[in-house]
Formats: structure tokens, sequence, C-alpha cells
């Protein structure tokens, strides 16, 4: 996969809720498992845990990519010493 579909994947579960009983999710509400719906809700699901460190596992093997602060730093670095 490409870098930025891993970084949107990894945004997607953090925007998960922390557990069923901990979002506004009423009781009468079913809590379904991702493994039913295929969609992961919570944080606290084993699906969930299992995707974010397969997530990571990807990641590390990656190299950096310097962020927006970084790559200005560099910049600045570079044009003084071109002076």
């Amino acid at each position: 996969m490409h870098t930025g579909t891993l970084m949107s994947r990894r945004a997607a579960l953090l925007k998960c809720e922390e557990s069923f009983e901990a979002s506004d999710h009423t009781v009468y509400e079913s809590k379904h498992s991702a493994s039913i719906t295929g969609i992961i809700k919570y944080k606290d699901s084993p699906e969930w845990k299992l995707a974010y460190k397969e997530l990571k596992d990807v990641l590390a093997n990656r190299e950096h990519v310097p962020n927006k602060q970084e790559r200005k730093k560099l910049r600045q670095l570079k044009a003084k010493k071109s002076k």
C-alpha cells in the first residue's frame, strides 16, 4: 500500500470511539461485531487492536518521510549553507 493510504487508514482507526460503553450509543442499539459488519467502530475490539498492530508493523518498515515542519527546517538549513 502507498504510505498516504496507510496514513489515512491510521487516521480512520484513531477516529474510532474508545468503547461501546464510552460512546453515545444507547443500550437499545446493538453492539455489532466488526467480524459481522466488516466495520470497526471501537478501539477496545480485537479487530481494531489487530488492524492497528498490523498497520504499525508495516509503517515501522517504511523510511521516514519528513512532515511539513521538518521539511521547512531542512529547506532553511540548506538555504543558510548556500549563502
